[in-house]
């Protein structure tokens, strides 16, 4: 599958000025009106719409090579280019998710039972629901 810096024919460190050059010789090129009705040009029309839509604004543009980043895509030259995180994940502890499902819903979720040092209510919303009703 083609990236839509392929499409346009650019590289992905291409500034917006060169992107934005490339949009407009193809989509002069392949417009409609002038290809005479060539439905491969209007194919090729839509793609080259799309993919200047994505990499215009550059917040978008952003996500975009994020999201080819995390997939590991190829950039013609044949090399993967993937996330290689150098900052350590915290190792996955039960005991935190068990912890933070007391301190939330008040009751631990293995015994059923609160705890002395939990409230039997902790998302209390007495004031809330009192001055609602009470006025």
């Amino acid at each position: 599958m083609k990236t839509h810096y392929e499409t346009l024919g650019v590289s992905r460190d291409a500034t917006q000025a060169q992107i934005k050059l490339a949009y407009r010789k193809l989509s002069k090129k392949h417009h409609p009106d002038v290809s005479g009705g060539n439905k491969e040009s209007e194919k090729i029309f839509l793609e080259v719409t799309e993919a200047y839509k994505v990499l215009k604004d550059q917040a978008s543009r952003e996500a975009y090579d994020a999201r080819l980043d995390g997939a590991g895509q190829s950039w013609g030259n044949g090399q993967n280019y993937e996330k290689q995180s150098t900052e350590k994940k915290p190792d996955f502890n039960m005991n935190n998710i068990e912890k933070n499902f007391e301190h939330f819903f008040g009751f631990n979720p293995k015994t059923k039972e609160t705890g002395s040092t939990l409230k039997k209510n902790p998302l209390d919303t007495t004031d809330l629901f009192e001055r609602f009703f009470n006025k």
